[in-house]
Order: C-alpha cells, then structure tokens, then sequence
C-alpha cells in the first residue's frame, strides 16, 4: 500500500509539472570545435570533448545515455559516439568520405547521417552500432537527416530539378514530398520535427546568407503527405544560424548574432515572444540539441523513457547558384 502511494504520487508530479533535460552544443571557446553539454536553463556548461580537430552537430540518443555527432580527428568528417561524460568515444564510419550531420532514429535502433560516400551529398542509414550502412537517397543533394518522433519518417534539405527545398520521405526511402514552400531566391535548410511529429521547423536563408534568413513552421497533414501551413517564427532582427525545437515543443532554440558579433544560444518561446539568453561566452556557440526526458514511470525500477527526437544541424558549406552558406558553429 505504501509502495502504491509513493507511486501514485510521483506519477501525478511528473504528469503535472515540466521535467527539464540538458542541451548539447558544440562550442569554438577552446579555439576549436569542441562538444559542450549543459542545463535547458543555460547552467553546467561541461566541455566533453578534448580534440584538436573540430568536434560538433551533437545529437542525443533516445535514452539520453549517449551523444552522436561528427569530428573531424581522422583527417576527414566522420560520425562518433560517445557517452554523455564524454568516455568511451567510438567512430562509426570509419570511411574516406565525408561522413556527418547524425542523428539518432526514436528508437534507438538506426542513426542517420549525410555521405558524398556515392559522388553526392546524400542521406545514409546505418545500425547504432556503425554497421549495415545503406544509402536512403539518390537525389542531386541530401542533408541534414531529422527523424520523426514515431520513427516513420525522415525529413530533410535536399535539391530535386535545380531547387533546395525541405522534403520528407518515409525511412525506408520511398515516397518523397516535398515540405517546405518555395520561396525565390531562398536556400531551405531542415531543422527538424515538433516533438508532437505535426510540424516541421525550417529556415529558409536569401541567397544561402545568414544575414538575410527567417525561419518557418510548416503545419503537417501526414496521412496525405502534404503541407497544410506555413507561418514564420516572428524573430528578433539578427543574424541567424541553425535552430532546433525546444524538447516541451513550446519553444525553439536559435543561434544567432548581432552584426559582427560572435553566435550565441538562445531561446525563444512561441507563446509571447520572450528571448532568453542560454550561452554568453567571449567565443561562438551553436549547434543546440535539446534532450528532455519525459518520463513514464515504472513500478519495476522507475525508468526514465525519452518522448521525442530533436533536431540536428549541418556543417558544410553550401550553396545555390553561387551563394555560399559560411560554416556555422
């Protein structure tokens, strides 16, 4: 009976009260990029990674046990694991190509990530583990993997017929459709799933420019693959990198800058509007990933279970007709 209250009870808390996680960023604040973790609230900054080639677009695992993201300490960009002390670090592709932009299916089964391994940026799926690679797409260029919460489906920033827009395809590759609303003169960048899987979250950069980039939601239809609206996030003025949902899916996190500045980590709450201010270190942060355990309690251990998959970012330079997008940290 006892056992039974205390359960009840700590049930009723967790249902009923907002349980925070931790953010992953990557940080140039030790002259290069390396991997930083800390609290939604911007507290507890711990560097985990100590490596003199860049480190960084970290992602959690499902469980919150483990960190994917990409380094470039073997002379070329390649997908690492590691736990969320920074220990056991592991590669998991080991191949000459370029290899990254990771992230972590919900189930904690398959990690995605973008090869030129074929001649051309596309989206690759392999075991957690690094093995039984495929190849996901054959398009002209595929970036910036993010999965669906229910693991159905795989979004992302690719070219079809000349024009880089965000698409989704189920995660078995077939039945591609196309997400994000073209907009002339403007670069879409994939920046994720809404922890409920009924948006997606995209930038749209003018002439592939951080100076001149807005971000948008596009409200889904699935069941018909089809955008059903588009409404942009009503950001400050500043310039603006890579953004990601916020894990209670009421906010975003955001890098961004003032004019001739260095980046920051902030984030900005759909509700009212308000920009709180996660990072604020002399050198550049970004890249933010939100892990939140929303927990489901089990009687038989109370086990923490994750509900929902966050976003990840890009590294490259890239490009349409020209205008390059400058590497973002």
């Amino acid at each position: 009976m006892r056992f039974s209250m205390i359960y009840l009870t700590l049930s009723f808390c967790l249902a009923t009260s907002h349980v925070y996680g931790k953010i992953a960023f990557d940080s140039y604040r030790d002259g290069n990029g390396e991997i930083y973790v800390m609290n939604s609230s911007g507290g507890g900054q711990t560097r985990l990674t100590h490596n003199e080639m860049a480190d960084n677009l970290p992602a959690w695992s499902p469980n919150g046990r483990q960190i994917v993201f990409q380094s470039e300490r073997d002379g070329n960009w390649e997908v690492y694991v590691m736990d969320t002390n920074g220990g056991n670090e592991k590669n998991l592709t080991q191949h000459p190509a370029i290899d990254g932009s990771p992230t972590w299916s919900p189930n904690g089964v398959y990690i995605a990530f973008t090869s030129n391994r074929d001649g051309k940026l596309n989206i690759y799926v392999m075991d957690a583990d690094g093995g039984s690679v495929k190849q996901l797409t054959h398009l002209e260029f595929a970036a910036d993997p993010k999965w669906s919460p229910d693991g159905s489906q795989i979004a992302f920033d690719g070219v079809v017929n000349q024009r880089q827009q965000v698409y989704a395809v189920n995660a078995d590759g077939t039945n591609l459709w196309q997400v994000s609303e073209p907009i002339a003169g403007a670069v879409m960048l994939c920046e994720g799933w809404s922890p409920d899987g009924k948006q997606i979250l995209y930038g749209a950069a003018m002439g592939g420019l951080v100076t001149d980039a807005t971000v948008l939601i596009a409200t889904l239809d699935i069941a018909k693959r089809k955008t059903v609206k588009h409404e942009q996030v009503p950001l400050p003025q500043m310039d603006l990198a890579r953004t990601a949902w916020g894990a209670d899916g009421k906010s975003i996190l955001i890098t961004v800058r003032k004019a001739g500045e260095k980046w920051d980590i902030y984030r900005f709450r759909l509700s009212d509007g308000q920009l709180i201010q996660l990072t604020n270190h002399p050198a550049s942060d970004g890249s933010p990933n939100e892990w939140n355990p929303r927990l489901s309690v089990s009687p038989l251990g109370l086990v923490p279970k994750r509900w929902g998959e966050i976003k990840s970012n890009s590294h490259r330079q890239r490009g349409n007709g020209g205008n390059p997008i400058p590497p973002i940290p």
